[in-house]
């Protein structure tokens, strides 16, 4: 409690002095006064509110699922012969977590190598690491199986991801994201190991060829070697022409001598964030208003030496082009907007390779078993067992 304090009279302190009141006196009055107009129809719209703030950020939190679609799913660690690549075990065997290394990668700023033919605008895209091994949490998703009867599984990206300064070598902002996943090869415990590929394309004509890539341990800021797009400059407008494949040559003995079977599957699984809108902007600074200058974004190509520019809007969280049918509409809470993709990872054989194919060719399945029984069930017994 505060210390209370008595105060002495003056009269009591010496003869000469003076008595003061020590309290302040307030004085009450009434008086009517009007509200002003606009206190008391002001409404806080919190919708509107809400949407700006949804629209202004530019952070994702990033999660969900993956299916391991694959014949190297649950398969033993130890396969030597044929047979072993269909014969799926329950422990003790490959699987998504144990086969792949993942991380997250965005297109590059810089650095894209242009083909050399003057009448074709194609690029080959390079990526770089924003997310390393530790930032994607991958762990079995319960009560959920793919076609296969395999199990799925989930993924988190444990950071918050801001892409306001993302932009890639043509000053596109960034409208996707990709989960790399790496492959690690294995020795399959016949003597012989594993080895992988990727696609290259000739710095020339574009075509694509195989060449052998060794994945290592990745850290941020690292560079991949990516897929071939074609830009359009004078349309603001770009798109991918052939996507980069990742190959794993896998030795299996066949009888007294080993082959090796060609797998094939994209490493680059993409995370939508945003659109582009399908309509083309123009605007030229010359002459122009100020407020049409000011509407430029900051990411518009300039077209020629005349002031010309073009770019494509980025389209609103939550707004579906009727027509197109393109959008996105995720969650947004606590600032940021919640990203949820159901990925495929899709590791089949590379039938363009002879061996691989030789050996898929073979494969017997059986005959099926035709039943030809009709029932005697009428409409009466809709809904009924058949018999």
């Amino acid at each position: 409690m505060d210390t209370q304090y008595q105060i002495q009279l003056g009269s009591e302190k010496n003869i000469n002095s003076v008595n003061v009141d020590n309290y302040i006196k307030i004085k009450l009055s009434q008086k009517i006064d009007m509200f002003t107009e606009y206190d008391s129809t002001n409404v806080l719209d919190v919708t509107t509110v809400y949407d700006k703030e949804r629209q202004a950020t530019n952070i994702y939190r990033i999660y969900g699922k993956i299916q391991f679609i694959s014949l190297l799913n649950r398969l033993r660690n130890d396969y030597k012969i044929l047979s072993d690549i269909f014969l799926p075990k329950l422990t003790d065997c490959k699987t998504l977590i144990n086969s792949f290394d993942f991380y997250l990668v965005k297109p590059y700023v810089s650095g894209y190598t242009q083909i050399n033919i003057s009448s074709i605008n194609e690029y080959i895209r390079k990526f770089e690491v924003i997310g390393i091994i530790d930032n994607i949490e991958i762990y079995t998703a319960g009560f959920s199986n793919n076609l296969f009867n395999d199990n799925d599984y989930s993924f988190n990206i444990n950071f918050d991801v801001d892409v306001t300064n993302y932009y890639d070598n043509f000053n596109f902002p960034i409208t996707e994201l990709y989960l790399y996943a790496q492959y690690k090869p294995k020795n399959n415990g016949n003597g012989y190991s594993e080895t992988t590929y990727l696609t290259r394309f000739n710095n020339t004509t574009g075509e694509p060829y195989i060449e052998p890539f060794s994945g290592k341990t990745l850290n941020i800021g690292d560079l991949l070697y990516g897929d071939l797009i074609q830009y359009e400059k004078n349309i603001f407008y770009q798109s991918q022409l052939l996507p980069q494949d990742y190959y794993i040559k896998t030795p299996i003995t066949s009888g007294s001598t080993v082959v090796n079977i060609m797998w094939q599957y994209n490493p680059f699984l993409e995370l939508k964030l945003r659109y582009l809108s399908d309509d083309l902007k123009t605007a030229n600074i010359s002459g122009t208003t100020y407020d049409e200058v000011a509407s430029i974004p900051n990411y518009a190509t300039n077209i020629d030496n005349n002031g010309n520019y073009v770019w494509r809007d980025i389209l609103d969280q939550g707004f579906i082009d009727p027509i197109s049918g393109i959008g996105v509409d995720y969650p947004f809470v606590n600032k940021k907007r919640y990203l949820f993709s159901n990925l495929i990872l899709d590791v089949k054989p590379y039938l363009d390779d002879y061996r691989t194919s030789v050996i898929f060719s073979q494969i017997k399945y059986g005959t099926p078993t035709i039943y030809n029984n009709k029932t005697n069930s009428d409409l009466n017994n809709i809904g009924k067992p058949c018999v």
